[in-house]
């Protein structure tokens, strides 16, 4: 079996070549960014961050978290709709990321648990799918409750 392997530009890691089958589609696109439909995942070192990096556009990236690696808690019921949008039969087809905004005073680092990044692993099928859940925030504060000063 032959590997197909693209050249992705990206402003934060240059020029990577990626497997043609690591590449996830967002068929809707992701809100804001609707026109850009395909992303790959890049893991970076042993930090729990990831990045979401557009094959199409080099300049957008999202910093990208496992929420239950910050809410152990976290739980919440997929609809009908995006269980067949995404073709997702199991559980083990599932991988759940959610947005990381990390501005200059990175103790105001927040992640968006109202609206995960759902991602069929198999299928290489993505959305982001906003929850109609209050326990979640848009801007659930990572350092909110910690007395640690995160270096810059």
């Amino acid at each position: 079996m032959v590997v197909q392997k693209s050249k992705v530009q990206s402003r934060v890691f240059g020029e990577l070549e990626v497997n043609e089958e690591n590449i996830i589609s967002f068929e809707e696109g992701i809100p804001a960014f609707e026109n850009l439909k395909k992303f790959v995942i890049i893991k970076e070192n042993e930090s729990p961050f990831y990045w979401l990096q557009s094959v199409e556009d080099k300049d957008i990236a999202f910093v990208i978290i496992n929420p239950f690696e910050i809410k152990p808690d976290y739980e919440f019921d997929m609809s009908d709709e995006v269980l067949k949008k995404l073709e997702i039969q199991s559980e083990s087809d599932v991988a759940v990321f959610c947005i990381v905004v990390i501005p200059e005073d990175v103790k105001q680092t927040r992640v968006n648990l109202k609206a995960p990044i759902i991602i069929n692993v198999n299928k290489k099928k993505g959305m982001q799918y906003l929850l109609d859940d209050e326990r979640y925030p848009l801007r659930y504060y990572l350092f909110e409750n910690s007395n640690s000063n995160p270096q810059k």
